[in-house]
């Protein structure tokens, strides 16, 4: 236990020298707060990358046609997805929450009196609430009697709408492409990088899938996008879908079924790695902050070497002196250590009032932790000044001039 006067002779330094106590302490303040600070920016960029790969669809998994082989002889005649084996998929209601086919054509639009190139998706009503990568800006999007009728209506992208229609208030607007004109009834962005997993160009429009199979010979799909029920489950989803489509074609075809767990692996262990590695860069201002308190410590077992030799005569034993400067070296990390958790919790919530649009993380438990890292730092580098005092020859303490 703590002895009264022992922390009273502890506390008496911050009255008596403060600016040079403060200026000690001022790189343990920085590297508590900075560990507090650095683990908050890691945490919301994680949860920042997390949140777009949500946009993209975290229990998104997608099939594609990559051709058909038999004895190491690619064949000529194709063995696509279509959307029978759509429907199949569909049936696994178990497994998944939604199935959407997508085709991709391409053709060409007039804006501003030249000719570009167009991504033509043919796409079912309920593409958005699988593939969860646009947001309506006017309009809607195509629903199930635009695909059942196989009507000429077409979603645009916002670039395609600006560049085609620019101010233009009319009601009705047109698109005419593949040889068939498509009335406009919205315009959509994409609220989130999709990654390079983007079905989406600047120039791109939605039309109904079944407007898409005039030009192609079958119910062609070029992928199939499937919305697994729960995150755990996506392995065996996977699996599904390739048992699926080998069962429903030829011997030899080829389907690569893929997922965004490859990609949730990656970002989780690139935004874990750069954490680690910036905490212990802040790691470092904590243990130049004990050094600091150490080099103090040290000219203070100077400077009061007649003092410890006077303790030392009247009775004071060598674990009183060990502990005195131990409890001294422990105030001045608990006084640092304080002031950088109450920074390094300041900046996060001052940053949530300025900053908006970025769900700003704050970890109790790394202030706790950089609490307790930064008073263990400071005491195990107040050993050495306090194992110095406590070995001083009383009699020699005495004369010290």
């Amino acid at each position: 236990m703590i002895q009264p006067e022992v922390l009273e002779t502890a506390v008496r330094r911050f009255r008596t020298h403060p600016l040079q106590m403060w200026l000690t302490l001022t790189g343990l303040v920085v590297g508590t707060a900075s560990v507090i600070f650095v683990v908050s920016l890691g945490l919301t960029g994680r949860g920042y990358v997390m949140s777009q790969i949500e946009g993209v669809g975290s229990r998104l998994t997608w099939a594609n046609y990559r051709g058909t082989v038999t004895s190491g002889i690619s064949r000529t005649i194709d063995d696509d997805i279509t959307d029978a084996d759509a429907k199949a998929v569909e049936e696994r209601g178990d497994l998944f929450s939604g199935v959407t086919p997508l085709i991709v054509l391409h053709g060409h639009v007039t804006a501003l009196g030249r000719s570009s190139n167009l991504t033509v998706l043919g796409a079912a009503a309920n593409y958005p609430v699988v593939r969860k990568n646009l947001r309506m800006l006017r309009g809607r999007f195509l629903d199930n009697d635009d695909v059942e009728r196989k009507a000429r209506v077409c979603v645009v992208n916002r670039h395609l709408y600006e560049e085609l229609f620019g101010r233009d208030e009319a009601q009705e607007k047109t698109i005419r492409t593949l040889g068939l004109t498509f009335a406009v009834i919205g315009e959509f962005e994409e609220p989130v990088d999709t990654l390079g997993q983007g079905d989406v160009t600047p120039e791109t429009i939605f039309v109904p899938i079944t407007v898409t199979w005039f030009f192609t010979p079958t119910h062609r799909v070029d992928t199939l996008f499937a919305e697994v029920r729960e995150f755990r489950q996506i392995p065996l989803a996977v699996r599904t879908m390739e048992e699926i489509l080998a069962e429903r074609h030829h011997s030899g075809s080829q389907y690569e079924v893929q997922s965004m767990t490859s990609v949730i692996r990656v970002a989780n262990a690139i935004s874990l790695g750069l954490l680690v590695t910036f905490i212990l860069v802040a790691a470092v201002s904590v243990v130049v902050g004990g050094v600091g308190i150490m080099n103090i410590l040290l000219a203070s077992v100077e400077q009061r070497t007649r003092e410890i030799g006077l303790r030392m005569s009247v009775g004071a034993r060598r674990r009183d002196i060990l502990s005195q400067f131990l409890v001294e070296a422990l105030c001045l990390g608990i006084a640092g250590s304080a002031l950088g958790t109450a920074l390094g919790l300041a900046l996060p919530l001052l940053g949530r009032l300025v900053v908006h649009g970025v769900a700003i993380r704050i970890s109790a438990l790394s202030a706790v932790l950089a609490f307790g890292f930064s008073c263990a730092i400071t005491l195990l580098f107040g050993v050495v000044p306090a194992y110095r005092a406590a070995n001083l020859n009383p009699v020699e303490a005495l004369h010290h001039e």
